[in-house]
C-alpha cells in the first residue's frame, strides 16, 4: 500500500518541484493575438522571423502531446490541464493495475516569460540536447528520478517536457527525449 501511494503522490511532487522552480518576475495572462473570426490583417505575419515567435499562442498544452505519442510506454489516463506556477501545464499519468507495476508521469509545461537557458539545475547539471534540429535543455533528476527537457520558442519563452515516477533517472531522460519529439513539430517556429 506505501508503494502504491508513493507512485501516486511522487508525479505530483516532483512536477509541483520542477514546474514551479523557474519565476518570472513579470506578470499578466497570455491570450492569443487573434481568433478565426477576427479581420484579415493586412500585416505580414511575422512567425517566420527569427526569435519572434513565442507560447501565447498556445493555449491548451494538450494540444502539444497526444495519448498516441506515448502508446510505446503503456496505457495513460486522460490528460489532465492544470497551471502550476507561471506555467501551463498537460500532464498523462500511466493506468498501473498493481503496485509493482511501473509507473510513469508525462507533462509538458507552457513557460512564456522563461527561457531554457534558466532551466533549474536539479542535481545532475544541465545537457545541451537537439530536438529535430531545435537547441534544447536538458535537467535530469537524480533524488526523485526525472527529467526535465525545455525547448526554445522564440527568444523568450519556452515548452518544458518533463518525464517522472519511472525505474531511473537514465530512463526517464531516454523518454523526455523521444516524446519531445513528437512534441517539437507542434511548436511555434521562428
Amino acid at each position: 500500500m506505501t508503494k502504491l501511494l508513493l507512485r501516486a503522490a511522487l508525479p505530483v511532487a516532483v512536477g509541483l518541484l520542477v514546474l514551479s522552480g523557474c519565476d518570472s518576475t513579470k506578470s499578466g495572462t497570455a491570450s492569443p493575438a487573434g481568433s478565426a473570426s477576427s479581420a484579415p490583417s493586412s500585416e505580414a505575419p511575422t512567425s517566420d522571423a527569427p526569435g519572434s515567435a513565442s507560447t501565447a499562442s498556445i493555449t491548451d498544452p494538450c494540444t502539444l502531446l497526444e495519448a498516441a505519442d506515448l502508446g510505446s510506454y503503456g496505457e495513460f489516463k486522460p490528460p489532465q490541464n492544470t497551471t502550476l506556477g507561471s506555467a501551463r501545464v498537460c500532464k498523462y499519468l500511466k493506468k498501473t493495475e498493481t503496485a509493482s507495476d511501473e509507473g510513469m508521469a508525462v507533462g509538458v509545461g507552457v513557460r512564456d516569460d522563461a527561457r531554457p537557458d534558466q532551466l533549474v539545475d536539479m542535481g545532475a547539471g544541465i545537457l545541451d540536447r537537439d530536438i529535430n534540429g531545435r537547441s534544447a535543455k536538458e535537467a535530469p533528476e537524480t533524488k526523485t528520478i526525472g527529467c526535465t527537457l525545455a525547448l526554445p520558442v522564440g527568444d523568450a519563452s519556452r515548452v518544458d517536457v518533463l518525464v517522472t515516477a519511472v525505474d531511473s533517472t537514465e530512463k526517464a531522460c531516454q523518454v523526455v527525449e523521444a516524446v519531445a519529439k513528437a512534441v517539437e513539430p507542434r511548436l511555434p517556429k521562428g
